[in-house]
């Protein structure tokens, strides 16, 4: 996940164990379509969008936070 990190600040390990998490679930679901990363790599890149949007999330949290 570190090598697809997009963002210009560090992402913590609990966002990437979330990531990595979100990536597994969506390759295992995948698979029952004969799906692979493979298949994925050559169109998108999935495990820098879950990053990205585990990213997003913990931002949304952290404004949440800050606006209560």
């Amino acid at each position: 996940m570190a090598a697809v990190h997009r963002y210009g600040t560090p992402v913590g390990p609990e966002v990437t164990a979330r990531a990595v998490s979100l990536l597994e679930s969506l390759l295992a679901a995948a698979t029952a379509h004969g799906v692979s990363l493979a298949d994925f790599d050559a169109v998108i890149d999935l495990p820098g969008g879950c990053l990205d949007v585990m990213v997003g999330k913990a931002r949304q949290a952290e404004r949440a936070e800050r606006g209560r």
